[in-house]
């Protein structure tokens, strides 16, 4: 089942309420009361600059939000991104990675493809060669014959062409340097080790025109490249708005992105206005889940992402209970108190979709509803985009909430 577009009648002024998106049916599970994002003063910050852009403001405002695999296909994090950004600007699409590539699930909105094997790696795996960057999920290949296409949907329901690229790869004196193609393999730009660079780790290449397709192909310039390591592709528009970045990858965990080698310093490159940390199913999944251990995972993850953006502000998100088996997993509504207590502890942003939906007995809602995937973890699309609503639901009623109470 999908969600409609029905929204709440109001009218569209940067000094009066956005428009709250609805559900077309109704939950009597969710309780409203509950589907609030507490310390919203936390993110004051982020509520001026989102006040800003409905004043006509030209900046862009970068939330990347951080998960597992209920956002590695993006279904709950799309519906975000496309409401977010109708109400605020789009800024483009952001961070894509070709999980195709890497013979994993990808987004719907958007698909990678090539003809040739690349290496691959995913955090979840750190024994197994390769660094991890900004996506999670890493590719490399060492043929200097060798490309990959991106392709935006052409259903996506906001428009995701592109005229800047900006790729997160190896960059150093072995890497080779990517040729920039578009659909009819017209050369528009090029990206190397003598491209600007704005973070390490990047570099980046304007384009004449928008598109929503493009091939990367190898080029070698020399005796001394001989591989390309890439992490993941940031695509802008050039519009003021919200870029709204998803990383995801099966099976994570805090500790798996903490270890990560580049992680946490090429979080740098999305110049974060906002980190979204929606982990801790992997970790109540395992039969020795540990609330200390938890709670010190966590902190390790948050002081490396504040470490290299200071400015940053920071919104867990406590996630909806799930199965073990077949019964629902109690450990799950432990991770959710600690998730909570650090929160709290800390003095961040939490969202407690867990308690919204039914609190301990969460699971059992989201399965008489027919939203539980048979696995028990893993939620029905409809059931992503519920979650997704609730979400937005909370996000833009602390806006209106700010914009009440902002002072003039």
């Amino acid at each position: 089942m999908m969600l409609s577009a029905l929204w709440l009648s109001v009218q569209i002024s940067y000094g009066q309420p956005v428009e709250i998106p609805q559900t077309d049916k109704n939950y009597p599970f969710v309780n409203e009361e509950l589907n609030v994002i507490s310390n919203t003063g936390h993110l004051t910050a982020l509520m001026e600059k989102l006040y800003d852009l409905k004043k006509g403001g030209n900046e862009v405002v970068n939330i990347v939000h951080i998960g597992d695999s209920h956002l590695q296909a993006d279904f709950i994090t799309s519906l975000i991104r496309t409401t977010l950004q109708k109400t605020f600007g789009n800024g483009g699409r952001g961070l894509v990675v070709p999980y195709r590539l890497a013979k994993t699930n990808e987004p719907f909105n958007y698909r990678s493809a090539s003809a040739f094997h690349w290496q691959s790696k995913r955090c979840v795996f750190p024994g197994q060669p390769l660094p991890i960057g900004i996506g999670g999920v890493t590719i490399n290949t060492t043929d200097s014959c060798a490309d990959f296409t991106i392709k935006m949907n052409d259903d996506s329901i906001v428009d995701y062409r592109f005229n800047k690229v900006t790729l997160f790869y190896q960059r150093d004196s072995t890497s080779y340097s990517f040729a920039l193609l578009d659909s009819v393999g017209n050369r528009m730009a090029t990206i190397g080790i003598d491209t600007t660079v704005t973070f390490p780790f990047t570099s980046s290449a304007l384009l004449p025109t928008p598109v929503n397709r493009m091939t990367f192909q190898v080029v070698r310039r020399g005796e001394q490249q001989s591989n390309a390591t890439i992490y993941g592709l940031l695509l802008e528009n050039g519009h003021p708005g919200i870029i709204y970045h998803t990383i995801g990858v099966n099976g994570a965990q805090f500790q798996n992105y903490s270890e990560a080698s580049y992680f946490s310093e090429q979080t740098r490159g999305l110049k974060p206005d906002l980190f979204i940390i929606s982990l801790g199913t992997n970790e109540a999944y395992a039969l020795n889940f540990k609330q200390d251990k938890f709670y010190a995972d966590m902190q390790v993850l948050y002081n490396q992402l504040k470490e290299k953006n200071p400015k940053a502000e920071f919104l867990f998100t406590i996630p909806a209970c799930s199965y073990r088996r077949k019964k629902p997993n109690p450990r799950i509504v432990l991770a959710g108190k600690t998730i909570a207590g650090f929160a709290t502890d800390n003095n961040f942003s939490c969202w407690n979709l867990q308690g919204a939906t039914g609190g301990d007995l969460s699971a059992v809602n989201w399965k008489k509803n027919h939203m539980l995937r048979p696995d028990g973890v893993h939620y029905s699309r409809s059931g992503y985009e519920l979650q997704g609503t609730l979400f937005c639901q909370a996000f833009l009623n602390a806006y209106n909430a700010y914009v009440a109470n902002r002072p003039e």
